[in-house]
């Protein structure tokens, strides 16, 4: 069992997908392996951070690529042909697979556990009883999750840690890129960069939004004092940072406001991620038109706003990420606009 650990937006989730996406080019055994994988996410629901849904996930995908599993589902299936299982007998197919007739690779990949909303330490447990080496089946689990309760708590038990906590290096690499664009002084410069480095305490997510207020501050022209004193102002908190963002999308005109809410909310709410071309259809329909008043395709296309990407950009407050034509919210930012809108 391998557990990545670290505060939100430190990188745990970038470096699952890494796991992931190579694990076939990387490790040649996992070809002929049963892959199972999990993401929890507060986003989607109930669907995503019940634990039950997570273990019926992984059971489902093993099934689903070797149906020689059956052997362990047959008897409760027969028993609740209607209705969900029950929790306790879905533990029980799941440990019951240390006991296959035949030897099986199998590997679980679950990431964000820490935005489960059940007793995590139980199921840190059970993942780890899959991996005892007695088990006649072979079980690897790779699991992602921000540090819960006390290190006592599974600590002990997990041998296999990565802390994604100290990346001092990457941060000053990544620093040292956007700061080279405000020309600064040498003396500024290093004053600026450590400053960054001693406060991100390894996440990016964190040191990403600062170069997005950093750079679109110098666009108004500043001298160094004032880039210093503006840069200490930010808060070092990633939540406290997304506020502040938010806050300040808060001050500007009605308008603006309802044009920035509106682009938030189309990307928060959606199914998959918007191309930049949905959007602007999106935005030219009035938010506050009756759903019976059709609109006509000369008044539809008055409304349509040219070079959206930059609207959107310009609207996001540094919240929004583009990546191609799609655009996504920023890691994290959900779980801060619940937060943040409830306060």
């Amino acid at each position: 069992m391998l557990l990545i650990k670290g505060k939100p937006g430190s990188g745990k989730s970038t470096f699952t997908k890494y796991f992931k996406d190579n694990l076939f080019k990387r490790e040649p055994l996992a070809k002929e392996t049963i892959v199972a994988s999990f993401f929890h996410s507060r986003r989607e629901g109930e669907l995503h951070t019940n634990h039950s849904n997570m273990l019926r996930s992984i059971l489902y995908d093993v099934l689903k690529k070797n149906e020689a599993f059956f052997y362990h589902f047959h008897s409760l299936h027969r028993k609740t042909l209607h209705g969900p299982w029950p929790y306790d007998s879905v533990i029980k197919i799941l440990l019951s697979f240390k006991d296959h007739p035949t030897k099986e690779r199998l590997y679980r990949i679950i990431d964000a556990m820490g935005e489960s909303n059940n007793d995590r330490c139980e199921i840190f447990r059970l993942l780890h009883q899959l991996c005892y080496k007695r088990n006649h089946s072979f079980v690897k689990v790779f699991l992602a999750s921000r540090p819960i309760g006390g290190p006592n708590q599974y600590d002990i038990e997990i041998k296999n840690i990565i802390k994604l906590q100290e990346s001092k290096l990457d941060i000053l690499k990544f620093a040292e890129s956007f700061l080279a664009k405000l020309k600064l002084s040498l003396t500024c410069h290093r004053q600026t960069m450590d400053y960054i480095v001693q406060n991100a305490e390894g996440v990016f997510v964190w040191v990403y939004l600062v170069k997005q207020e950093l750079l679109k501050y110098d666009e108004t022209g500043c001298n160094e004092k004032e880039i210093s004193d503006f840069l200490q102002s930010l808060p070092t908190e990633l939540e406290s940072i997304y506020e502040h963002i938010l806050g300040r999308l808060e001050n500007n005109e009605q308008r603006d406001i309802e044009v920035e809410l509106r682009v938030i909310q189309l990307v928060l709410f959606t199914y998959h991620p918007l191309r930049f071309q949905e959007i602007q259809h999106a935005l030219a329909i009035p938010g506050d038109s009756d759903v019976n008043n059709s609109l006509s395709n000369r008044s539809f296309e008055r409304e349509r706003i040219n070079n959206i990407e930059n609207r959107i950009i310009r609207r996001g407050g540094n919240l929004l990420d583009i990546q191609g034509p799609r655009c996504y919210l920023m890691n994290n930012f959900t779980i801060a606009w619940v937060t943040i809108y409830w306060k």
